[in-house]
């Protein structure tokens, strides 16, 4: 017994390079008994995302039966080969908390290239027409929603993402996958080192990820993001655990507490000299040129009310009865069009 003790102490003070990063941290036992219950953690993992997968696929709720709710909104972006009931336990305290949770249900079973996806969920965004949301992604779906965070446009009326167990520097073991969209998130593909060298989203980003991840063997820490490691083993199973789940909204409540909207845009001159001559200010219209005085003529018509009782004869609907304030600065908003 003393030997095996010994033994054990000295792995643990000789922790080798194939050790994975997230055991390496002081206080983490990376002996043999350790090594012997990751194993059996491995085992769990695959056996709880087969029964997960099972289970979405036989019991597929509606997208939108979860979308009720008076707090912050909540999208899904579940991993590789996941559908986002596979999230249920996930899913089922954020939307016991209040929170309506939606789905991207173009997103299928995820296996096209990061851009492809990003864009299903930008088209989802539009086709929602949500504002301060949450992104609450597993895995691959952590990197899909980190392109969204900085899409122009888009990534401004996102308050942020909580992402569980997402490979942000790849994960080694892809490299080896025979599948292409797999071999994706190696370590070395260009995409992932350029989503890698994005930094300004990070810190909207909380990463949750287990101290031991059997598929991301380098961990998920992310540089700049608020990091919450869990003492918990596996890649899929942590959806499951009732720590994950108050991990995870507690981060997407903080988010949506930091959440600043999307700054007004203060129109251009140009603009404000089109509105004028529109509305026929002397002098106007030397600044915006023909084209834009003709396109802000033509928001003005197709705004302006039904010609007053009291407005002189023969004026175009819209015109303002004599002595009324003329709203030279009117429909700014229109020429600008909607944010976003």
């Amino acid at each position: 017994m003393q030997d095996a003790v010994a033994q054990e102490q000295a792995d643990e003070a000789h922790v080798g390079r194939d050790t994975p990063p997230q055991e390496q941290e002081r206080g983490v036992r990376v002996g043999w008994r350790r090594r012997v219950q990751q194993a059996a953690a491995w085992g769990r993992d695959y056996a709880w995302i087969a029964t997960a997968q099972a289970g979405a696929v036989l019991r597929q709720p509606p997208p939108d039966a979860l979308a009720t709710g008076t707090r912050t909104p909540v999208l899904l972006l579940p991993g590789i080969y996941e559908t986002w009931p596979v999230m249920d336990g996930v899913v089922r305290h954020l939307h016991g908390a209040g929170h309506p949770v939606h789905a991207v249900p173009a997103l299928g079973y995820n296996g096209r290239t990061l851009e492809e996806s990003a864009q299903r969920v930008v088209d989802r965004l539009g086709e929602l027409d949500l504002d301060e949301v949450v992104l609450v992604a597993h895995s691959k779906g952590g990197l899909i929603g980190k392109l969204v965070l900085g899409t122009p446009g888009v990534g401004d009326r996102v308050a942020g993402m909580v992402a569980v167990n997402t490979p942000f520097a790849g994960s080694v073991y892809a490299r080896w996958f025979p599948v292409p969209a797999v071999r994706a998130l190696s370590p070395r593909d260009p995409h992932i080192l350029a989503l890698a060298r994005q930094v300004a989203a990070n810190r909207r980003i909380w990463s949750v990820f287990a101290r031991f991840d059997p598929h991301v063997p380098g961990g998920s820490e992310l540089p700049g993001a608020t990091n919450v490691r869990l003492p918990v083993d596996g890649h899929f199973a942590p959806l499951g655990d009732p720590r994950v789940h108050t991990a995870v909204l507690d981060g997407v409540r903080r988010l949506a507490d930091v959440w600043e909207p999307h700054p007004a845009v203060a129109p251009s001159a140009a603009a404000l000299d089109a509105v004028r001559a529109a509305h026929g200010v002397p002098g106007a219209g030397d600044v915006a040129g023909a084209g834009m005085v003709a396109t802000a003529v033509q928001v003005v018509e197709a705004s302006a009310p039904h010609a007053p009782d009291d407005a002189p004869a023969g004026a175009p609907a819209g015109t303002p009865a004599a002595g009324a304030p003329q709203p030279v600065d009117a429909h700014v908003d229109g020429l600008r069009g909607p944010r976003g």
